[in-house]
Order: structure tokens, then sequence, then C-alpha cells
């Protein structure tokens, strides 16, 4: 077998040492002609990123104050639509049919309304069937998305099962969006349906025609306000969070637009497009929460400019502020008075850099410490992270190789304990069935032998005889399946209900707890009433049946908090029982060799239960081991995998 070289040291850490020293002194003398520069530049842009950060909040208030507005009047207006449906239903006869678009027209116009639409189901669609407005009429709403799921549950009398909009009894609303029948309106609809009509009433307003929307609407006004103010601020806009995505785009009749709620500008103009760099710090905002500035060039001028996120909710979009770079050099002047202290900071910084590089050749000292503790509290698995070319990675290598090494012979040293016991146990069954077959065969024979020879026999005595022959063909049965699956693992599987299984298994061990005093609870942490698996119910049955049966015997008398949890959950492409007990814990050491055979701490016990187990769940496609163990307890989990094929053990 070919092993790894170690690695060598290349650098030596003494020569580390003195690089250090010696690139701190060229440093500070770097600094004195740097320092000022980067000084100056960084302050200039704590200015701009304030001065973007304040107008960007003032921005923000205005949006805030434009949302609530909409929202009232949104409530204020779905309010107006319902009593106007309410008001149409009383003066329009039940079926569709008998309405005229001119009676809709008359009634728009006596309740104030824009327009009225009716609305009607057919065999695949609502469309619309009546209007007071010609481009309504024949209108298909299947391809509206959760507008069109609004309709249908309010056509069920269930409005309030929409996610989207508001709802009342008999009625929904959807927030103000493009007309279908024209895209160039944004309209505010209502929806009203009792069951008395065949039709949907849908009475809707034109939000031009509401008088005063544009002035409570006042963002834009207020970005145009701050650009005609301040010369150098050259572009606002407040970006919505799908801004570069490609936005969902709705189409009627050849005509195709965007929903004014899915804008990617909501407000202000998008200008110094630098697309693939504005799309970047806006998703960098978005997901830090903090703002993002950077420099760009667009169109022979040079620019900053600033991501801000929003402040309150973080995730709805990003006010962009492009501001002329002259804006940071004409602050300047104003940072002259630091090149007064930098002095005294090269001195600091010499000592900082010292520390430093101390700091640098302790820190990994400190990690391979650490990681030797770890092995020697038998955490054979810990791994060193030191990325280094010196004395003190190839030190942390030899760590590192040691504990792989350690795992490894100990995961041979299982594999082969519990190779020997499963032999030992494959011949001492085979044995014991060979024996047992004598017996059985004798008991069969004399149990269909004596009718022959004592013919007058009751018909009780038969009933008897009959038993004992179809008990003695099912412990032949039992030992041959028993000692195949010793050999090869063979299950005889079907699609049965796990959680049902498993609940069944509780129940079944419901008395013994009883008797313990112990407090037995199955949870069902799924989220479905049925999971499906292709599994040996009698076999996965039994091993469920003594985890459970070991959990209880764990439990000493004098324990006060005696219980035992079974809980079954999915956790990715798993299906985990676990079994939790307040018993007196595994040592870690055992926690391998519980599951070996004839490896039982019970005085009248023989090991082979959780071996059986292991072996059951390893024929599934799972495993089975312990997750943790104190002396407050211990917790064992079974993992099946959800989609497998079941196979052959090698035992």
């Amino acid at each position: 077998m070919q092993v790894n070289a170690h690695p060598r040291v290349r650098f030596s850490l003494r020569y580390k040492i003195i690089a250090i020293l010696f690139g701190a002194m060229l440093v500070v003398l770097a600094l004195g002609g740097t320092l000022f520069y980067s000084v100056a530049r960084q302050q200039m842009l704590k200015s701009a990123d304030k001065q973007a950060q304040l107008l960007a909040q003032q921005i923000e208030l205005e949006v805030e104050s434009s949302e609530a507005g909409q929202a009232y009047i949104d409530n204020l207006l779905g309010n107006e639509l319902r009593i106007a449906s309410i008001a149409i239903e009383k003066q329009l006869p039940p079926h569709w049919r008998d309405v005229t678009n001119e009676q809709l027209r008359q009634l728009s116009a006596e309740l104030g309304v824009s327009g009225i639409t009716l609305l009607a189901p057919t065999a695949d669609d609502i469309v619309g069937v009546r209007s007071s407005d010609p481009r309504e009429i024949g209108l298909s709403t299947r391809g509206m998305g959760k507008w069109y799921i609004a309709f249908r549950d309010l056509l069920a009398g269930r409005p309030q099962a929409s996610t989207y909009g508001t709802a009342e009894k008999n009625y929904w609303s959807g927030p103000f969006a493009n007309a279908a029948s024209d895209p160039s309106k944004v309209d505010k609809w209502g929806y009203y349906y009792d069951g008395t009509t065949d039709y949907i009433i849908d009475p809707f307003y034109v939000q031009t025609s509401i008088p005063g929307y544009e002035q409570v609407v006042s963002v834009n006004s207020t970005i145009r306000h701050v650009l005609a103010t301040e010369p150098d601020i050259l572009s606002i806009a407040v970006l919505n969070k799908t801004f570069a995505e490609k936005p969902i785009r709705y189409s009627y009749k050849g005509v195709s637009w965007i929903d004014v709620a899915n804008q990617p500008v909501m407000y202000g103009a998008y200008r110094y497009a630098d697309h693939d760099l504005d799309v970047k710090l806006k998703d960098r905002a978005l997901s830090t929460g903090h703002m993002q500035t950077a420099l760009d060039r667009v169109g022979g001028t040079t620019v900053m400019k600033a991501f801000i996120p929003e402040s309150e909710q973080g995730s709805q979009y990003v006010v962009e502020i492009v501001m002329n770079y002259r804006l940071i050099t004409a602050q300047l002047a104003g940072l002259l008075h630091d090149m007064a202290i930098l002095g005294g900071a090269l001195l600091v910084l010499t000592a900082v850099l010292s520390f430093v590089g101390a700091e640098l050749i302790t820190r990994p000292l400190r990690r391979i410490t650490e990681a030797v503790d770890e092995i020697a509290d038998r955490n054979f698995a810990t791994h060193v992270d030191v990325a280094r070319s010196d004395e003190i990675g190839v030190l942390a290598a030899h760590v590192n190789e040691m504990s792989e090494k350690l795992v490894e012979y100990l995961r041979e040293l299982t594999r082969r304990e519990r190779g020997r016991g499963v032999d030992y146990l494959v011949m001492a069954t085979q044995a014991l069935v060979h024996e047992l077959g004598t017996p059985l065969a004798a008991i069969r024979q004399m149990s269909e032998l004596l009718p022959r020879l004592e013919p007058n026999l009751g018909q009780k005595a038969r009933e008897i005889l009959e038993r004992m022959r179809s008990a003695s063909e099912y412990a032949n049965r039992i030992a041959r399946d028993f000692t195949a699956f010793l050999r090869n693992g063979m299950l005889t599987v079907r699609r049965r209900d796990v959680v049902r299984l498993v609940s069944d298994a509780v129940g079944l061990c419901s008395s013994m707890a009883q008797s313990r005093h112990v407090k037995l609870s199955f949870r069902n942490e799924t989220g479905q009433r049925h999971v499906y698996l292709e599994v040996d119910e009698d076999k996965l049955f039994g091993a469920i049946v003594n985890l459970v049966r070991n959990a209880i015997d764990a439990i000493p008398d004098d324990r006060a908090r005696r219980e035992v949890a079974v809980t079954v959950r999915i956790e990715e492409e798993e299906l985990h029982i676990d079994v939790i007990d307040t018993g007196v814990g595994i040592p870690r050491e055992r926690w391998d060799q519980i599951f070996v055979p004839y490896s039982s701490t019970k005085k009248s016990g023989l090991g082979l239960g959780l071996t059986f187990c292991g072996l059951i769940a390893i024929a599934h496609g799972g495993t089975v081991g312990v997750v943790q163990s104190s002396p407050q307890g211990t917790h064992i989990r079974m993992r099946l995998p959800l989609k497998h094929e079941p196979i052959q053990v090698d035992a």
C-alpha cells in the first residue's frame, strides 16, 4: 500500500518571525506616504455614505407614507365596492342572460363606480359575460394566476381561503393592478357572490378617477425635488427586490404587460446603468441588510453608487443613489488635520504588527493542542484545519494522520468483533434448528399416526392433534425463515404503513411499561397520517419492539423520572424512528459494542436483541445506532431510507 509522504518544512518558523518583523518595518515606512490618501479617501466615503443614508431614509419615509396612503385607499375602496356589489345584486335579475350592458352602465353612474362587469363560470374558465365596458365582455380569467384561484374560492363559498388580497363574507377584493382589458389602466376591483345569482358581481374603480390619489403617492415628486435642489445627486431610483429578474408578464389578445406590483423600478428613474455591477450590489445589500457602495464610470462620468436596503422589512426594495464623485473630492480639504497624528499612529502600528505576528504563530499551536486534547478524550475523529507549510503545518498534518489511523483502526476492530459474533450466531442457530428438527418431526408424525391407531378419538382430541400438527409446521417454518435471514438476510417485503407499524409496536409494549410504572408515549412528527415503505412487517415490528423494551428495561426502579418517548419524523430522504429513555445511559466506549452479539449487560440477556435490530435495519437499507447517551438517558435512532430496494445482509 502506498503511504503519502509527510509534508516537509519549506519555510522555517524562525525565518517567518524575521520576515514578520522586517515586513512591519517596511509597512511603517510605506504607510508614511500612503496613509494620508487612504485615510482621507475613507473619510470622504464615510461622509458620502452618511449623506446617502440620510437621503435613503427620507425616501423610505415617503415610500412608507405612500404605501400607508395606498393601503388606506385600498381598504376604503374595497369597502365601497362591497357596498356597491350588494346594491347591484338587489337591482339585477339572478341570471346573467337577463341582464343588459346598458343596465350595468346606468347602475355604474348611479352608484358612482367606474364600471361593472359580471363574471360567469364555464366548464374550464370564468369569463366576463356582461359589462359596462365592452372590452371586458368575453374576458378570460383562467390565466390570471392568484386572481383565478380567488374567483374559484369565491364561487365555492370560501373567499377566506385565498391568501392574496382581502376577503369578507361572500366578497373578495384584489390589490390595485393593471386591467387585462386595457393594461394602460390601473384599477381596483371588488367581487361579490352569495349563491343567489349565477354570476359574480364585479364593480371597479379606475385609478385616475380617484380624487387626490396622485397626491397620496408622492414619492416621485419628492425624488424630483431632491434632484432639483442637490446638483451632486445625479439619480435616485427605488428598485424592486425582483429587479433584474425576469418579471411576470401577462398577456391578453396579443397585448403583453407587467403588472404594477411587479415593476422593476418602483419609483424614480434608473439612470447611469451598469447592469452587472448594479445587480450584484443590489443583491448584496438585500442579503446583508447593509448599504453597499462602489465607484463606477458611466458615460464618461465617474460616479459613486450607493444601494441602501429598506431598513424596516429589509427585503422589499433597495434605494439606489448615484452621486457625482466630485462630492467626495470636495471634502479632501477637511481631512488635512489627520496628518498631525500620523507620526503617533505609525509607532502604534509597529507594536500592533508585532502582536499580530506573535498571534499568527501561537494561534495554530493552540488549535493543535485543543485537537490533541480531544483525541485524548476519545474523540478520535478530530481534525485540525491548519493550512501552513512550516513546522506547525507538518505537526498539524501528523496529528490529522494519527486521528485518521485511529478511527480506521477502531472501525476495523468493530467490524471484526461484529463479524465473529454473527458467524458464531449463525453456526449456533443452525445447530439448534437441526436439533429441533427431530422432535418437531416426531411431534408431526405422532399427531398424524395417533388418529389411525385410535380411530374412536373424540372431536376435541382431534382438534388438539390438528393444532399440534399446525404448531409443529409453524415452528419448522419459523426456524427455516430465521436461519435463512441469518444466512443471507432475506426479507419478505410488502408495502406497509410504517407509522402504523411503529404505533402498534409501542402499543404492544404498553403493558410492560405500565407494569414498570414507565410513561410510554408515541408522536408522529412526519406531517403525514401514513408513510408507506416496502418492509418486512414482522421483522421490522420485532426490531422496534426490541428497541422499546430495551429502553424500558434501561430505567432502574429508583429513577424518579420514568419516561420512554418514541418519535417518527422525516428528515431529507430518511424516516427516523427515535427511542429516547430516561435510563442510566451507555458509556461512550460501548456505543458500538451493544450491537455486537453476546455483549448484553443484562444478567439474563444473551446480547442478541440489538444485534438483530442492526441486521434488520441494514437489510432494509438503513442503520441503527446511539445518537446521544448520558447518565440521564439514551437516544437511539433507526434510519430507514424513504426510497430503497431491500438488500441482503452478509452475515
